[in-house]
């Protein structure tokens, strides 16, 4: 019996063993088919591309493109302000030939902040890709006042976003966390996909020392680095400065003791949307019992909205308009200023130049210059600082740290990697030189080098599953130059012509043709617009005329398809003579005319 038992007591171990073989045999047979079907799924996961359509190698104009299967996002969408060469053109966007191709596919424009670097060439596209526009209450809010500033009237639909608000698509979900850069409600952007996260930190820097509505909400931050980070896309205009940025506490102290120091008239210019720098101007003013005068629509625009929004405090009678200043002591006035489109340099040199009725500069004014000049408008700044010394100002530049600087330096951005801890890195928003710095500092803090991608505009980051590459020059990009109304149609002859005529001027020859004869009547006629004072160079004038009488009598027109051939022989033949006088190569224009 005892056997019995133990046998059926070993039949029965036997039994339960056996029916474990056949359990787990079951179950490795169902983990295998899971994970196969993973691996199909993988395989069908929409392909991620990023294209950078502005925003690196150079700084401002901000740009990126996100296509996840069928669905295109938009990160940023900036202007950048034209370089001196650039004759008459009001300023700079991306090149969305892509995007309008496709804009069936463009699901939004998500702006990071209010600057135009991030949000000027909304106006100026919105109407060809006539998609939705996503950006916290401040940044539509200064959208607006500019759409209003150009006179553009469109029909948007916008959304007001919150940094707790999440929008599902297809193929991605897209929600925001705080940052702190030079105006409230500035937001980093996260793409959520079946692949992993991407993140756009958008301009931003990191200060302990900025009030609430301006602080980064670093344990979002962190929380997004711990889920995981697939590709990160960060600012890197300041990757080239050592250490941390000046804090804000002490740059308002050095912008308060400025005050201090003037005796009479105050004029400040800055950046229409630096809020930080605008409220350390305003509280030393307010301080010292000053008056303000807001110069520029932009300017005016700025603090409508911050006062609106309680991001800061100013009384009525605090504020006062150009035909008061008569009214109060010169000790009394402060004037602060910005451009027609936020920009400061534009705005103290149209100061310099006596362009602004009623408002001139007086030996003994304080001049503040509280920003940093983007590298388009430098020379504009040592042109106008010495015309403003000239005039007997005491002028003091942002390198006497009045202004901190809106992007995160070295440390700071180390700071961001390692909170993020990205699989992928692209550095964006800056010249090459910034670029490559920030991935150097990429690399330093654990990214692995095959992973990081110094992206060309144009250039693709495509990802597919574990594997990425790079694809050259895959999307065609370039600048677009606007002029007034027109955009685009400009094109670089238009831009070198209007530099020869702003340094050689333009030289025109006219001369009539008989229908019958085919020959000269009469002599030419000759005008010029800033080549030469005519009534100097009164022989070289008699000289021109002469050389073209004599061609055309020396070479008589046989039949008028000749007159394109004759024209384009006396311009070459004026181009010599006149360089040989002056040294100089104006626009020549022959005109001609059958009588």
């Amino acid at each position: 019996m005892n056997n019995e038992k133990n046998n059926n007591h070993g039949q029965k171990i036997s039994t339960h063993k056996k029916n474990n073989v056949v359990k787990n045999k079951l179950n490795n047979i169902e983990i295998k088919e899971v994970k196969k079907k993973s691996n199909k799924s993988r395989k069908n996961y929409p392909k991620i591309s990023i294209t950078p359509l502005g925003g690196v190698e150079e700084v401002a104009k901000n740009m990126y493109m996100v296509e996840i299967g069928d669905e295109i996002f938009v990160l940023d969408a900036g202007l950048m302000f034209p370089e001196t060469e650039m004759i008459g053109i009001d300023a700079v966007i991306p090149d969305i030939s892509y995007l309008i191709k496709n804009k069936n596919r463009v699901k939004g424009i998500f702006l990071s902040n209010g600057r135009v670097s991030s949000m000027g060439a909304v106006p100026y596209i919105i109407d060809k890709l006539k998609c939705p526009v996503y950006g916290s209450k401040l940044t539509i809010d200064l959208l607006k006042n500019h759409l209003k500033q150009l006179n553009i009237r469109r029909r948007i639909k916008f959304y007001y976003v919150r940094e707790n608000n999440k929008y599902d698509f297809n193929n991605a979900h897209i929600t925001f966390f705080k940052t702190t850069y030079s105006m409230p409600d500035s937001l980093g952007i996260c793409i959520s996909t079946a692949q992993g996260n991407i993140v756009y930190t958008g301009e931003f820097k990191f200060d302990q020392s900025v009030s609430k509505e301006y602080r980064a909400d670093m344990l979002k931050i962190s929380q997004l680095g711990q889920k995981g980070v697939m590709v990160l896309l960060s600012d890197s205009s300041n990757a080239n400065v050592k250490g941390y940025n000046v804090p804000e506490n002490e740059a308002a102290e050095q912008i308060d003791n400025a005050f201090y120091q003037a005796n009479k008239r105050i004029i400040v210019t800055c950046y229409a949307s630096n809020f930080l720098t605008i409220s350390h101007i305003v509280k030393a003013a307010l301080g010292q019992n000053r008056k303000i005068l807001l110069l520029g629509q932009a300017i005016q625009d700025s603090i409508n909205s911050a006062r609106n929004m309680n991001y800061l405090e100013i009384e009525d009678d605090k504020l006062i308009g150009i035909d008061d200043l008569k009214n109060y002591p010169q000790n009394e006035i402060c004037i602060l200023s910005s451009g027609e489109q936020g920009e400061p340099i534009e705005a103290m040199k149209n100061i310099a130049e006596k362009s602004i009725t009623n408002i001139q500069i007086e030996e003994g004014d304080t001049i503040m210059i509280a920003a940093t000049p983007s590298p388009n408008m430098e020379v504009m700044l040592f042109q106008t600082l010495n015309l403003l010394v000239e005039l007997g100002a005491n002028v003091v530049t942002a390198s006497k740290r009045l202004h901190a600087a809106s992007h995160a330096t070295r440390e700071e951005l180390k700071l961001m990697l390692n909170m993020l801890m990205p699989k992928h890195f692209i550095p964006i928003q800056g010249e090459f030189r910034n670029l490559r710095k920030h991935a150097e500092i990429a690399a330093e803090t654990g990214v692995n080098k095959k992973n990081i991608h110094i992206l060309e505009k144009g250039t693709t980051l495509e990802i597919s599953g574990n594997k990425a590459k790079e694809l050259l020059k895959n999307i065609p990009v370039g600048n677009i130059l606007v002029d007034g109304r027109g955009i685009g149609d400009v094109e670089d002859s238009v831009l070198k012509d209007r530099k020869l005529l702003s340094n050689d001027g333009i030289f025109v020859t006219s001369y009539a043709i008989s229908r019958k004869t085919k020959s000269l009547v009469g002599r030419p006629c000759i005008q010029t617009k800033g080549f030469v004072y005519v009534k100097k160079s009164a022989e070289l004038i008699k000289e021109a005329e002469e050389k073209v009488t004599e061609y055309l009598i020396n070479n008589p027109i046989k039949s008028i398809r000749d007159c394109s051939t004759i024209k384009s022989e006396i311009r070459s033949m004026l181009s010599s003579l006149l360089y040989d006088s002056t040294k100089r190569k104006p626009i020549i224009i022959v005109n001609f005319t059958l009588i």
